[in-house]
């Protein structure tokens, strides 16, 4: 088990992260009435509810890889207040934040057509709002993946990869290393193609589905967009790549799919100002090839300081990252 999550489930944790909840309420002329109570722990976060006798709140504690989550997650919102939940206190150096309670997610309504186009059309507008604050992403910790220079970067990479000792976990063989490598035309590619694109980079989420969005409380409002951990600052469509599978999955179908269509150019559409939808879909496979890539450096920072068990059993999901097959 990684060390961390031995840390959030021990009572002297526990404790001081109820007397941190309390001061932060206090500088909000509110009080804890009852929790927090914490959701089971995973590798990236622990949750707990904490209600008061204003309105119930959200805690959560990231791992330490990912604790930049709470500074990009302020940053966003300094910027566009109404489109993620704002924190009311963060530790920036622990990771720590402590949010309003919006409600449902989108996954609470269910994989329809009409619920995934809102997800859709949220994100793609959130990154367009956000497009040239790069400096204050980078500020805020979060890791910059520029197209132009992903080839030489998965090489780096792979190179990484074989020089570990042949009995760790995440070692990579001559031979698979080969095999890797023999993709790396078309990752130069893609790149290249993303580059000399008309998209500016923007905030990549990294893991977007339909639990990633809040339900608005009007119907024609944009959803806020939840859990900012995993992202870098890179090409915007790489965030299709898990949403896509997600739609295949659940309506069992491929992405040519009309449903699928419906909701690639509900999204497409918030970016018009660089292109009609039919101009930009070439962009989404090159985009969703090096989507990737991203998170193997966030799985790299994640399972830094992890067990051998952990590392072992997390592995194949790492060196899954840089197969580009």
């Amino acid at each position: 088990m990684a060390q961390w999550i031995d840390v959030w489930n021990s009572d002297d944790w526990r404790e001081a992260t109820a007397e941190w909840i309390d001061a932060a309420c206090e500088a909000y002329g509110i009080q804890r009435t009852a929790g927090p109570d914490f959701w089971p722990a995973n590798l990236h976060q622990i949750q707990a509810v904490v209600q008061t006798d204003a309105a119930d709140l959200i805690f959560s504690a990231n791992a330490p890889g990912l604790t930049s989550e709470a500074a990009t997650t302020v940053t966003a919102g300094t910027l566009l207040p109404d489109r993620v939940v704002m924190p009311v206190a963060i530790d920036r150096m622990a990771g720590y934040m402590l949010s309003p309670d919006y409600g449902h997610t989108l996954a609470d309504l269910g994989d329809t057509v009409e619920n995934w186009e809102l997800a859709m059309a949220s994100l793609g507008s959130f990154q367009v709002a956000l497009m040239g604050r790069e400096e204050e992403f980078f500020d805020s910790g979060v890791t910059v993946v520029d197209p132009q220079f992903l080839p030489e970067q998965y090489e780096q990479a792979l190179t990484m990869h074989v020089s570990l000792d042949s009995a760790h976990p995440l070692h990579v063989d001559g031979s698979s290393a080969d095999k890797m490598a023999s993709h790396i035309d078309t990752l130069k590619k893609a790149a290249a193609t993303l580059h000399s694109g008309p998209v500016p980079l923007s905030l990549e989420h990294g893991n977007f589905d339909l639990s990633q969005v809040v339900v608005p409380a009007e119907p024609d409002d944009h959803g806020r967009i939840l859990n900012l951990a995993s992202a870098h600052w890179a090409h915007p469509f790489s965030s299709l790549n898990t949403p896509l599978a997600a739609m295949c999955e659940a309506w069992d179908c491929q992405t040519s799919d009309e449903r699928v269509m419906k909701v690639l150019f509900a999204y497409l559409d918030q970016f018009a100002a660089y292109g009609s939808p039919d101009e930009l879909y070439d962009l989404i496979n090159p985009a969703c090839l090096v989507a990737p890539l991203s998170q193997h450096e966030t799985w790299l920072r994640l399972l830094l300081d992890v067990s051998d068990e952990r590392l072992q059993e997390n592995a194949p999901t790492v060196l899954d990252t840089l197969d580009l097959s």
